[in-house]
């Protein structure tokens, strides 16, 4: 049995975009892993057996704890083993079938500990090599060579693809429990220094549906599973509902469907499905909670800082990797861009961080700040409100006329590459002053 690894040794401080990763999972309660598979896993947090919210909370919490502080594997055990027990999470208990099952102790926080901390770090480095991909568009598979590691394992060190071939979704690490594999990237001038071989993955990948029998209920259950057959007859399959990539369900999923969006010829189904992303309801919700978790903790934070309370500027304040997607731009506005020179992700995202700035005091105690309900009509406003290029300041600004008032909902772009095109302010003015504004021609010229 591998020997478990001590990733707060391994990751030190870890990078802000690990944190963001688990700090974007939702809750979701479920009687077994199993339940919870491939890219749902990746988009929620679970813990098998973990029936109650509140349990799911303190695991979470700590969690994150862990993750933003470099907490160990001990320390994490200590602060949470407390509130389980207090909860009644702790021990051996009876499920429904009158079978005993084992809820927390110290070898399931270890598990759980070890394998959070491992997926959240892979999503992070994904988060930043996709950022990198038109420098470095190749990635290698990288399998530590010792006598731990899984022989299928080893069988895809040193196999290169590009970094969207479709086989990346099966095989980014981690492949399992205790996978330590990872993924360098290469630009073309390395590839071909090293005469490395760069393969299309895409026709290795076999998908089937696996059995599994439910330890709760007895139940057999079907789920979706793949394999990677490589030529010459070896085979590479990855731990149950671990065929997916992290970072790409959570974060990178949106960057790639918009990608491969962008690539489609046919002007009208790529309108089709930009306007299916965008008026998704499971999107709406996504952003629903998204906000209803970072808008308090913005309140507390400026109350925090009006008090000069330093305990609780401690442990709140604006996180700037912890972000969601508000909106994919549509072709029009996205050639208007294009037509300037600004190569836009077309994917919009909304941060902590910018949210402090639009929710900050000066804004609140102007009238100018929106409410929580306010906030959760950006998706729907930037899909239908008129749009302008502000000349002034370079940057897209989204108008949302309602009355004698108006709201304003800034995004700019970031032309390096290095972040996604980012919804950088958003706050309510006087109509009158935006229509002076374009009534004078004064810096805006109307896009939509």
């Amino acid at each position: 049995m591998p020997k478990p690894v001590d990733l707060s040794i391994a990751i030190n401080q870890p990078p802000k975009d690990a944190v963001a990763y688990f700090r974007s999972k939702g809750y979701k309660i479920t009687d077994e892993w199993q339940d919870m598979l491939t890219h749902a896993h990746a988009k929620a947090f679970t813990v098998a057996r973990g029936q109650s919210m509140d349990v799911l909370k303190a695991i979470r919490g700590e969690l994150d704890a862990a993750l933003a502080e470099g907490l160990t594997a001990k320390q994490f055990r200590e602060r949470l083993t407390p509130q389980l027990q207090k909860l009644g999470w702790w021990g051996k208990a009876k499920n429904a079938m009158g079978d005993e099952i084992q809820l927390g102790s110290p070898y399931r926080l270890n598990t759980i500990y070890r394998q959070n901390m491992q997926t959240a770090y892979m999503a992070g480095r994904y988060r930043r090599q996709l950022a990198t991909n038109k420098t470095h568009p190749y990635w290698q598979y990288v399998a530590i060579d010792d006598g731990q590691t899984r022989p299928e394992h080893k069988r895809l060190n040193g196999r290169t693809f590009r970094f969207d071939d479709p086989i990346w979704d099966v095989i980014y690490p981690p492949n399992g429990w205790g996978c330590r594999c990872r993924v360098r990237t290469l630009t073309a001038a390395q590839v071909k220094a090293k005469g490395l071989t760069v393969e299309n993955g895409d026709q290795y990948i076999e998908r089937f549906n696996a059995e599994i029998t439910s330890r709760e209920s007895g139940e057999i259950k079907t789920v979706e599973h793949a394999r990677i057959k490589l030529p010459g007859g070896d085979t590479m399959t990855p731990d149950l509902g671990w065929a997916y990539s992290p970072g790409q369900s959570a974060y990178g999923f949106d960057v790639s469907i918009a990608q491969k969006i962008g690539k489609v010829n046919d002007a009208e189904l790529r309108g089709q499905a930009l306007q299916a992303l965008n008026n998704s309801a499971e999107r709406q919700t996504n952003f629903n909670l998204w906000m209803d978790e970072s808008l308090p903790r913005i309140e507390r934070y400026q109350a925090a800082v009006d008090a000069k309370d330093f305990d609780a500027l401690k442990t709140t304040g604006p996180r700037p990797y912890n972000k969601t997607v508000v909106h994919f731009l549509d072709d029009d506005l996205n050639q208007k861009l294009l037509d300037k020179g600004i190569d836009a992700k077309r994917v919009i995202t909304f941060s902590e961080s910018n949210l402090n700035h639009a929710h900050s005091e000066k804004h609140v105690k102007a009238g100018k700040a929106l409410d929580s309900e306010g906030y959760k009509k950006l998706p729907q406003l930037l899909s239908n409100a008129p749009a302008y290029w502000d000349s002034e300041h370079n940057n897209l600004m989204f108008v949302d006329f309602n009355g004698e008032e108006a709201t304003r909902i800034i995004v700019d772009f970031n032309n390096k590459g290095e972040d996604l095109d980012a919804l950088i302010n958003i706050y309510k003015v006087p109509a009158a002053e935006v229509y002076n504004q374009i009534n004078n021609k004064q810096d805006l010229i109307q896009w939509r």
